[in-house]
């Protein structure tokens, strides 16, 4: 049940300290304080909120039923092995596969060194009273500390796998932060595995980034939520002084998503280049929003999006760049771009601005619209099939995201499953 009695299980389990009870009982009552999403506000109206309400008939998972689960050696082949060379740590539900030994860097469980960027503010009412459930019920915190001036060579990758029951609720949190000077290179994968119900599970995500004065930051969050998932995310970049956050954010699984995609460019001549891409197939409704927060002067931000929307797939997109009286001399640049590959896809774009401050320059834009019959023509005079042309011009489209990755080996799997998974209607 969603109530004190969960959390007390939680806390007892787990033996947190006093105040993150504390907070998990905080963020409950604020849960409960809140009005849910009103269709009026432009950024909700075109979801229906209750679906991750876990009032509705949902468990919050707790402690007792993370354990390690039995993956047979065809999914062991497919989810654990390697890439390429990077650092891979395997967890499933709640459990490391192998012992999380790093090097340089700390890797933990729980929340109780970065309590700062765990109780943050700045989050709208709305996302309050999704995120307040994150805080309250948490259960699987992975804390990932980067130790000024350290640079990590490997590429590092995170794979967390659920095996969710039917209307189960999981709460995962991560929580990374990378020190004055240092760099590193995080792939941070998430995936549940399907059961054999129509019923739905629900996902309640909540991703930290903090970056101190002069960290470089290559992040990929790579999302295969199960087929019946219902996922709400919260994840939030907070960028400081000379900071560079180069971001991708790809999603391909769950039947409902909701993500919000928070960069706050809190220091000076901080950077964030972001990117995403979304492979929209079946019935999937993807609602996404990102806020480009410049609340320093001599910020750059830069986001592309990219959806190729197959089948009766959905994909809404609002994108608000926000640039505070104090943010002089920012550049700001936001796009959004929708192929649909059927006639029964839809899209929707809402790019947003308020700028608060003078010398400034920002642009945004935005396309949807199905394949170029003249590039398809192009092609098939050339020989090739039409099936074919549409392949090659579906997966041009996806290289302009996939290709800004930093570790090939992703690109190469990224690419083949995306081509795989397109079909002609």
């Amino acid at each position: 049940m969603v109530n004190t009695e969960t959390i007390n299980q939680i806390t007892q389990s787990l033996k947190e300290p006093a105040w993150v009870t504390e907070l998990r009982k905080k963020s409950l009552a604020r849960h409960a304080e809140l009005p849910w999403p009103h269709s009026s506000d432009d950024i909700w109206r075109r979801i229906d909120a209750s679906l991750l309400d876990p009032a509705k008939g949902f468990t919050p998972v707790k402690p007792e039923l993370l354990q390690k689960i039995a993956l047979s050696q065809a999914q062991l082949t497919q989810f654990t092995q390697p890439l390429g060379d990077e650092q891979l740590f395997v967890r499933v539900n709640g459990s490391w596969l192998n012992e999380a030994q790093a090097a340089g860097f700390t890797i933990k469980e729980g929340i109780d060194t970065v309590r700062g960027v765990v109780e943050a503010d700045g989050l709208t009412g709305a996302e309050q009273k999704l995120s307040s459930l994150n805080l309250a019920f948490h259960h699987d915190d992975v804390t990932v500390e980067v130790p000024a001036r350290f640079a990590v060579q490997q590429p590092i990758r995170f794979l967390r796998i659920f095996s969710a029951a039917p209307k189960q609720a999981l709460f995962p949190m991560t929580v990374i932060t990378v020190g004055k000077g240092a760099s590193v290179t995080i792939i941070d994968e998430y995936l549940s595995l399907d059961s054999q119900s129509p019923e739905p599970h629900l996902i309640n995500a909540r991703i930290e980034l903090a970056l101190e004065a002069d960290a470089t930051v290559n992040y990929i969050r790579l999302q295969r939520w199960g087929k019946t998932a219902r996922e709400f995310l919260l994840q939030r970049a907070t960028l400081g002084k000379g900071s560079t956050l180069n971001m991708a954010n790809i999603n391909l699984g769950a039947s409902f998503s909701k993500a919000h995609i928070v960069t706050k460019l809190a220091g000076e001549y901080s950077t964030a280049n972001l990117s995403g891409f979304v492979f929209g197939h079946d019935k999937q409704h993807i609602d996404q929003h990102t806020l480009q927060d410049h609340q320093a002067a001599h910020t750059t931000s830069d986001l592309h999006i990219n959806a190729a929307l197959q089948d009766e797939s959905r994909m809404t997109y609002t994108g608000l760049i926000r640039i505070a009286k104090q943010a002089a001399q920012t550049n700001a640049f936001q796009s959004n771009h929708n192929l649909m590959l059927s006639k029964t896809a839809r899209a929707e774009t809402i790019p947003m601005l308020e700028i608060l401050a003078d010398d400034v320059q920002c642009k945004h834009g935005a396309s949807i619209g199905p394949i170029d019959d003249e590039q398809a023509f192009y092609l098939m005079s050339r020989g090739i099939s039409r099936e074919n042309a549409q392949r090659l011009i579906v997966m041009g489209f996806v290289e302009t995201i996939i290709k800004k990755l930093p570790f090939e080996p992703l690109q190469e799997r990224l690419r083949a499953e995306i081509e795989g998974s397109i079909h002609s209607e």
